[in-house]
Formats: C-alpha cells, sequence, structure tokens
C-alpha cells in the first residue's frame, strides 16, 4: 500500500542507513542488557522494514519483542519511507 506523501527521493542506502541509526538510538531505550535490533530488509517500493530483535532480560521473562510496536512507531515517525514494521522470523 502506498501512502502519498511519503516517498523521499532519497537513495535505498540514505534510508537504510537512517533506519539503522533510529534503530542504534532506541536500543537503550529499552533497558535491557544484550539488546540488538537489526534491520533485515527493507523495501523502497512498499515501505516494508524488516527487523530483527535478539536478546532478552536476564531479570526478567519479558522479550524485547514485546516492545514491536513501539519500536515500528518510533521507526516510521523518524523515517517517512517506512510504512510497515514486521519482525523477522
Amino acid at each position: 500500500m502506498k501512502v502519498p506523501g511519503r516517498k523521499s527521493g532519497r537513495s535505498q542506502v540514505a534510508i537504510e542507513k537512517s533506519i539503522s541509526t533510529v534503530l542504534l538510538d532506541v536500543q537503550p531505550l529499552l533497558r535491557i542488557e544484550h539488546c540488538r535490533l537489526d534491520l533485515v530488509q527493507f523495501e523502497p517500493a512498499t515501505g516494508l522494514l524488516v527487523i530483527r530483535i535478539e536478546g532478552n532480560c536476564p531479570d526478567c521473562a519479558v522479550s524485547p519483542s514485546v516492545f514491536a510496536t513501539g519500536i515500528a512507531a518510533h521507526v516510521k515517525q523518524r523515517v517517512v519511507e517506512v510504512t510497515e514494521v514486521r519482525l523477522a522470523s
């Protein structure tokens, strides 16, 4: 699904660099040691971003994937080309 006004004219490399920067910025906000967010795939034509969340909370049963909705919202707000975020299986 294409969303009007979401195209920026930036190259895929520039968009992926922005996404990686946002993921690095979000990582410490999760406050989970050894948590890692990785860009797996970005499709510029559809705006689909696939990310991998690795790690877990050593002191609790919370998985970082619980925070997927918040991570997705943060990325979509800061990188206008991203319209959908999915977790890698």
